[in-house]
């Protein structure tokens, strides 16, 4: 009997350890949208309207046809839209956005919550999901003009209603890096 709890418990402290070092564990989707499941883990006004879904899935196709890609690039990633100023990944420990596999965004800017999906780094991480290029050095990391275009003149959301949901370029683009990752 011995030889069984011992590997019981081995197995257990085993999966503890996994856990441990991914933090906490993955949650189950709140939605789908083709196939890609999103896990909200905000309070931001928006995550939380009737037309989210809707709005997070064109969110991603208006990025999907800037970048080239389609949804298969997407296919078994989850996005995570986090409540933290910032959100942690590997090799980055402190970001707005980024793509490991899956999506992970924050839905705050300086402490605040954003009115919109389309204001968070999604369509930024999505272009990681399509072309890679953690170094950002594709010349198209300083456009995006044409996303802005897609998804400008939208309603946001705040804590008393609808409020500007008013979407920047600027928020997306980046530089070229030498070696930081996305």
């Amino acid at each position: 009997m011995g030889g069984v709890g011992s590997k019981l418990a081995a197995g257990l402290a085993l999966a503890g350890s996994v856990l441990g070092a991914c933090g906490q564990p993955e949650a189950a989707p709140d939605f789908t949208v083709r196939g890609v499941g999103v896990v909200v883990r905000s309070d931001a006004p928006f995550a939380h309207r009737a037309d989210f879904p809707g709005r997070v899935e064109s969110t991603i196709e208006a990025a999907l046809a800037y970048w080239g890609g389609d949804w298969r690039r997407l296919e078994g990633a989850t996005v995570y839209l986090e409540g933290a100023p910032k959100v942690r990944c590997p090799g980055a420990a402190a970001a707005v956005g980024c793509y490991d596999g899956d999506v992970r965004v924050t839905t705050l800017e300086g402490g605040l919550a954003l009115s919109c999906v389309e204001q968070t780094a999604l369509a930024h991480e999505v272009g990681h999901a399509v072309v890679g290029d953690a170094l950002h050095a594709d010349p198209r990391w300083l456009g995006f003009e044409a996303v802005a275009l897609a998804l400008g003149g939208r309603v946001g959301y705040g804590a008393a209603g609808e409020v500007d949901c008013t979407v920047f370029p600027g928020i997306w683009q980046h530089p070229p890096d030498a070696g930081r990752l996305p």
